[in-house]
């Protein structure tokens, strides 16, 4: 039985974090000894380009994927991201074209905590990219699940482009609704400014397409001075709660 084709899609500023390159070396590799899913010429796709660049170099990657390939699945990842060689397979056997066409593995970004107490310096924290949407009178936006269900595939608002697939019906259907603009900014007319991999979410669910991230599927984030994965949210996570207990 012949497998559906991956693309994988990533932007780099010229240089790989080694835990991407490792990564992405041991899943091409698990690839080739499996289905040869991403074993032709549109299977690897890495696009360089500045921070600046990221909404244009993501646009790109869409639409030479859509163009140019033959790939019914996008792999997007981000070049500074570490994951298990089997990933894309777990992330199609979660997905599905019509029902669930895009679904993230489970990521966490860096995000700013306020400053320290001194003032001087700005302290952070993981938070994972498993987003719910929120709305009041004053202010819209998407609010990280900090207590997401572990394990499963879950329903969610948004999720970030860190490590995602997506078929390629959903790309079709957002261009023909939007055009090629799948990861253009937004602006809410409530003041939100939402980042690239947000909008494109909201065009998702502008056409009527769920996401999902399933929160089985794990990845590590380096950030240089801190890898964030679902150990570190934890223990991060247990030492507030201690804060919390002697205050």
């Amino acid at each position: 039985m012949s497998k559906a084709k991956v693309s994988i899609g990533f932007l780099h500023p010229g240089s790989y974090s080694s835990c991407f390159a490792d990564s992405l070396t041991e899943l091409q590799f698990y690839d080739a000894g499996m289905y040869q899913r991403s074993m032709h010429p549109h299977g690897r796709m890495g696009k360089r380009c500045g921070t600046g660049g990221i909404v244009d170099g993501r646009n790109k990657l869409a639409q030479v994927f859509l163009d140019e390939s033959e790939s019914e699945w996008l792999f997007m990842v981000d070049s500074d991201m570490s994951f298990e060689p089997d990933t894309v397979e777990r992330l199609i056997s979660a997905a599905h074209a019509i029902d669930r066409p895009v679904v993230g593995a489970l990521a966490f970004a860096h995000k700013t905590d306020g400053r320290s107490p001194d003032g001087c310096g700005i302290r952070y924290l993981a938070a994972p990219t498993v987003y719910r949407w929120f709305e009041d009178d004053n202010k819209v936006g998407f609010a990280p699940w900090f207590e997401y269900p572990r394990g499963q595939l879950v329903q969610v608002g948004a999720t970030g482009a860190a490590c995602m697939i997506v078929h390629r019906l959903a790309l079709e259907a957002i261009r023909e609704k939007y055009g090629d603009v799948w990861f253009d900014t937004i602006r809410h007319p409530k003041g939100s400014h939402f980042s690239e991999d947000l909008s494109f979410c909201i065009r998702v669910a502008g056409c009527g397409l769920p996401l999902f991230v399933h929160t089985g599927i794990k990845t590590g984030h380096d950030k240089g001075g801190a890898f964030l994965d679902e150990d570190y949210y934890d223990r991060q996570q247990a030492a507030k709660a201690a804060e919390l207990e002697r205050v």
